[in-house]
């Protein structure tokens, strides 16, 4: 029978359809699965896994849906319903404006079908692939959402700057998803025609089927316009850093 190691145990995967089971190998090799298993609190026992479905992103596990039969040490039941898609990185963008000084940060604005909104307002953002490179992964998702280039010395992690190394990010919604959110401060200074040249400009990769059209705000108005979980963290993480003095203020 299929099986997984988590604290030195084997435990066993069942497959709920027929077909998923020709995923196994793939299921093996898919780091948010791999991490999951060895990142297991010893506090929580995992008797088996029942996988539900999975989605293909090109050669590799997208999307994986599986229920875990789970319970404490002690015994006690625990629910155990994943919706697996790894980490993601987002960039929170602040541009000061040469002339004013007035600042701005840039969002991106795209259909989001799993919450029925045509435009959603959002932090420019992407899903990690198996790299682990989460400074490089921001700066290609920030080149790709908004043609932005930025070198890996531009880029502040807030996340790892307000909870360590040992926290790999934020939990958007923990309790059915192992999603995780790094995100990333990048600083920048602009004319006001730059910054008007980025207001309403169309980007995003085709073939991913993204289409994204960017708008750039104050900063003093994100907290009212992006219901956003990426946008208002940033937030909440920077200003504090600046209350702090753990940050320049520019």
């Amino acid at each position: 029978m299929p099986s997984i190691l988590i604290h030195g145990n084997d435990v066993p995967i069942e497959f709920e359809h027929a077909g998923l089971e020709e995923h196994y190998l793939k299921m093996k090799e898919m780091k948010a699965f791999n991490d999951w298993c060895r990142e297991m609190d010893e506090e929580l026992v995992v008797s088996k896994v029942v996988v539900q479905s999975i989605d293909l992103f090109g050669p590799r596990i997208g999307f994986l849906k599986f229920k875990a039969e789970a319970t404490t040490r002690d015994g006690k039941h625990v629910p155990g319903i994943v919706f697996m898609r790894g980490g993601a990185v987002a960039i929170f963008i602040v541009i000061t404006c040469k002339e004013s000084k007035k600042q701005y940060t840039l969002l991106t604005v795209q259909p989001r079908v799993p919450v029925g909104k045509a435009a959603l307002y959002e932090l420019p953002a992407g899903m990690l692939d198996n790299s682990g490179d989460f400074v490089g992964m921001a700066a290609k998702e920030l080149e790709e959402e908004t043609s932005l280039k930025v070198q890996k010395k531009d880029l502040m992690d807030l996340t790892e700057k307000a909870f360590g190394s040992g926290c790999p990010g934020i939990y958007p919604s923990a309790g059915g998803c192992d999603e995780y959110l790094r995100i990333f401060l990048y600083r920048t200074t602009m004319s006001p025609e730059e910054i008007s040249s980025l207001h309403d400009k169309c980007t995003g990769v085709l073939e991913e089927g993204e289409t994204i059209k960017l708008k750039v705000i104050p900063i003093d108005d994100l907290w009212r316009t992006a219901p956003d979980v990426k946008a208002l963290s940033a937030l909440c993480l920077y200003e504090n850093f600046l209350a702090r003095r753990e940050i320049p203020s520019d």
